[in-house]
């Protein structure tokens, strides 16, 4: 895979597992990442994402404490940010976290986060989805405040051409397997990226999927 992974424990603060793809680990070995926990954030964000991230932090705990113990484990949150290589480079990455258990009281126990190169060009959005209902929340840093996001239905089509892109299918080959021109299918792939707020079809495959489109 290309992305990262690690496992939280909001308990210890500390991470439980690190895989070791380097992309996040900004030339530090997982283990030495897995010792450092929250510490590592410290040292590879610079200083005003940091500060983001801090009060990201704060807005997905409030958010995510205000919602029924019952709904909680299908909240994922995701966000942009850099990270500092080992050489001083700025690379932007997007985070996924995700509950993976709860403590009796609801409280987030274990969390599953996913890193991956973003595709922006700057910090993005702060996105919340609710997979159960496909519910998006963005959250807004000049009014501290989440702001629900219109509903998003694709057509059948759109779903297809997702589902056969997953496959890594050409347009071409796409178009064969449901009988549009080539043409066709870029044309739904950009209405498909409009309304997923996408920039390539692995992000909208991401979404998509996160979202329980697909």
């Amino acid at each position: 895979t290309n992305h990262s992974v690690y496992i939280i424990d909001y308990n210890q603060k500390n991470f439980l597992y690190v895989s070791p793809n380097p992309l996040f680990l900004c030339g530090r070995s997982p283990e030495e990442v897995r010792e450092k926990g929250y510490g590592f954030y410290f040292e590879v964000v610079p200083k005003d994402d940091l500060r983001r991230l801090i009060e990201i932090n704060g807005a997905g705990f409030s958010f995510y404490y205000g919602r029924p113990v019952g709904e909680r484990p299908d909240i994922i949150i995701s966000y942009d940010f850099h990270i500092r290589s080992s050489d001083g480079h700025l690379q932007l990455v997007r985070h996924q976290l995700t509950p993976i258990m709860l403590s009796p009281t609801g409280d987030i126990w274990l969390a599953l986060c996913v890193v991956s190169l973003s595709p922006s060009k700057q910090p993005g959005p702060v996105v919340i989805t609710d997979r159960r209902n496909s519910d998006r929340y963005t959250y807004s840093f000049s009014g501290r405040r989440w702001r629900r996001q219109p509903e998003i239905t694709l057509s059948d089509r759109e779903r297809d051409i997702l589902t056969l892109s997953v496959k890594g299918l050409s347009n071409a080959e796409i178009g064969a397997n449901i009988f549009i021109s080539a043409d066709t299918v870029k044309y739904h792939k950009k209405r498909i990226f409009s309304r997923l707020h996408a920039k390539s079809i692995s992000e909208a495959i991401g979404t998509a999927a996160e979202m329980g489109l697909i």
